[in-house]
């Protein structure tokens, strides 16, 4: 089981979240997912630094933005998979990310 260190956690006290509550989910998916000991950094974490200026009307259209994001990759690594009929070994290659990655977007993303 993965823990935070100090830094990570006074990290994600300071940051300001300009998404909502399943960003906070999806950032300690992802750094649970790629760390590599049991010891979860700031560095893990990658915390993206809101933009000067942002407003809570520009964090919900970054927040639709990503919602179409996340479509548009579901779709890409659903038309990986029946090409490389549910290979998932090689949907990862013709997507051009790690086997690991790959089996991370799958959960996170919904499919199967």
């Amino acid at each position: 089981m993965s823990s935070l260190d100090a830094a990570a956690k006074a990290a994600l006290k300071a940051y300001g979240f300009p998404g909502n509550v399943r960003e906070l989910e999806n950032i300690l998916e992802r750094a649970i997912t790629l760390c590599d000991g049991e010891q979860i950094t700031a560095h893990d974490l990658q915390l993206r630094q809101p933009s000067p200026g942002a407003t809570p009307a520009s964090a919900a259209a970054a927040g639709a933005l990503e919602d179409q994001m996340e479509d548009m990759e579901r779709k890409a690594i659903q038309e990986a998979l029946e090409k490389a009929r549910f290979n998932k070994t090689k949907a990862a290659e013709l997507l051009g990310m790690s086997f690991r990655s790959l089996r991370y977007r799958i959960k996170k993303l919904g499919i199967e």
